[in-house]
């Protein structure tokens, strides 16, 4: 009997694809005879359901760990989708099943015209991407079952691979020896699949740097960069104006009071936040820069040269004039050189005098008063501004509600190198605390308020890890230097100084750190109770089909 078994599921064709599921229990075989049969880690034995038949001979298999999904690439040009956890087919893409309705204008019903050469699954497992020999690539998406991309090539792909973030794809084409690298858009800009792909993306496709050196054409390579150059600034053009017309507005708003809900901004905005000191190492330049041979020396120049440079004119226009006028002209020049100059040094000497002495032209003259330059207040950062300005506006308004969403839409439309540039600047260190405390906690004010509104709470996130990164030091710091300073009065009884502002401010910012660490805590545990109670959900639906 168990040889009957074993005889009934084995393969009658050659074995073209193996995988192993996430639990090392089965092991999934694909053959050329449509056979798909699952063996038992434990008993050596196919499992109840082997042969499960294909609609035709398989000719590669894919498998992803993360979602326990196998994708069977088939003689039809179609792949069917195998999900290993239940053991049943859950999806088909294309192949004898929808090759008579390939005409039909939905991606539900679109196909391969060629041989599949290679599959590969995203690192998430929701993309399943499959390179044909009609020249083209198709990007599948598995939950719904839609084609959502469509790239044709020049050149037929012959293999393909992803990076392990999903943010690059390589592929090799028939007749080339170099490798061609494509990029995500997805992962720096919001784009919308709406499922209805008419006809596919032409390529561009710049000769490999490896075969123009084998081939010397140079004069290849400038026309394929001219006209991939133009290609691109098209497509620049027409992409900007998209993704303003789609990042007009604010961040999603949640349905109900309470909600969770995300930024939409693209991945690479927050989670290169979490590894920029692995992207500052990658990008460290091999050899230090070289110092220049003589560095160029520049000389200051005010408004009080307009007088000199009006002197130089006329005396370029009366060249012939004589030679007083010639003297007189560069008396006027080093006069205005002297204005220049000496200007610094009559601000401190009236300075000194005004200490001295009592201003008396300014009680007669009040236009005098007027006349003197308004103090201008430099703040570090456009991040630090924006906060000062927030929280003006709420003492002055006495507003109860969200009053740091400037700070929020303003860091989301920088890059990751920028923002972490933004919140460096709050504070330098330790020694910075006199303008850099009322900055941070400013900034850990802003963060409460952002965790308490659940809007866009990846970046926000991303935002507060890259905050406890920078500063996370200098919070440690402070706070063991007011623990001990507790400690130390609690011991020797000594009234304890309330009036100190300093003091007053260090504890008021340990207060906001304290409850926005509860926050966020509190926000994270209950959206990770709700993923897990949806995944148990998920899976106990699919092992009841």
């Amino acid at each position: 009997k168990r040889k009957a078994v074993i005889g009934r599921a084995s393969h009658d064709g050659a074995v073209v694809g193996i995988a192993i599921d996430s639990l090392n229990r089965t092991v999934v075989t694909a053959g050329m005879d449509s056979k798909l049969v699952l063996w038992n880690f434990t008993t050596h034995m196919p499992h109840k359901k082997s042969p499960i038949l294909l609609p035709s001979p398989a000719t590669k298999l894919a498998h992803v760990r993360d979602s326990d999904l196998a994708a069977i690439a088939m003689k039809d040009y179609g792949v069917a989708v195998f999900d290993c956890s239940s053991l049943t087919i859950v999806r088909y893409f294309g192949g004898s099943r929808y090759n008579g309705r390939s005409l039909v204008n939905d991606s539900r019903f679109m196909s391969h015209t060629g041989p599949i050469s290679d599959l590969s699954f995203g690192p998430d497992g929701r993309k399943l991407f499959t390179s044909s020999l009609d020249g083209t690539v198709r990007v599948w998406d598995v939950p719904t079952g839609l084609c959502v991309d469509w790239l044709s090539f020049s050149s037929p792909p012959t293999s393909l691979a992803l990076s392990p973030t999903g943010e690059f794809l390589a592929t090799s084409h028939v007749g080339r020896l170099g490798i061609s690298l494509w990029c995500d858009k997805s992962f720096f800009r919001m784009v919308l699949l709406d499922g209805t792909l008419k006809e596919p993306a032409k390529m561009n496709e710049p000769c490999p740097v490896a075969e123009c050196e084998q081939e010397g054409a140079n004069d290849a390579i400038a026309s394929l960069a001219m006209s991939s150059t133009l290609s691109k600034n098209d497509d620049v053009s027409f992409d900007d104006g998209e993704s303003e017309s789609i990042n007009d507005g604010l961040p999603p708003q949640a349905k109900e009071q309470g909600l969770i809900t995300l930024s939409g901004l693209p991945p690479a905005h927050w989670k290169n936040l979490f590894h920029l000191e692995l992207v500052k190492e990658r990008n460290k330049p091999t050899e230090a820069p070289q110092k220049p041979p003589q560095a160029p020396f520049f000389l200051q120049w005010r408004s009080g040269l307009e007088s000199g440079a009006a002197d130089a004119t006329d005396q370029t226009a009366n060249a012939g004039g004589t030679s007083n006028n010639d003297t007189q002209t560069k008396k006027d020049g080093l006069d205005g050189w002297d204005a220049v100059w000496s200007d610094d040094e009559a601000e401190a000497d009236n300075d000194g005098l005004n200490e001295t002495e009592p201003n008396n032209e300014s009680k007669n003259n009040p236009t005098a008063e007027s006349n003197k330059r308004r103090k201008v207040v430099h703040h570090r950062s456009k991040l630090a501004e924006l906060l000062q300005s927030c929280f003006d506006a709420k003492e002055v308004q006495s507003i109860s509600g969200e009053t740091y969403t400037d700070v929020t839409f303003h860091l989301s439309q920088m890059g990751p190198s920028s923002i972490d540039v933004e919140i460096s600047s709050l504070c330098y260190g330790i020694h910075d605390l006199d303008e850099g405390l009322p900055l941070l906690h400013l900034a850990s004010m802003w963060l409460l308020e952002a965790c308490q509104s659940h809007q866009s709470f990846e970046a926000v996130n991303a935002y507060l890890h890259r905050f406890l990164h920078v500063h996370g030091n200098i919070i440690t710091r402070m706070d063991q230097a007011l623990q001990k300073e507790n400690e130390e009065s609690l011991l020797s009884d000594a009234p304890v100084e309330e009036d100190d502002p300093q003091k007053l401010k260090l504890k008021e910012f340990i207060e906001t750190i304290v409850l926005l660490r509860e926050k966020q805590k509190g926000a994270s545990n209950r959206l990770q109770g709700k993923m897990q109670h949806t995944i148990c959900l998920l899976r106990h639906l699919s092992r009841m089909v």
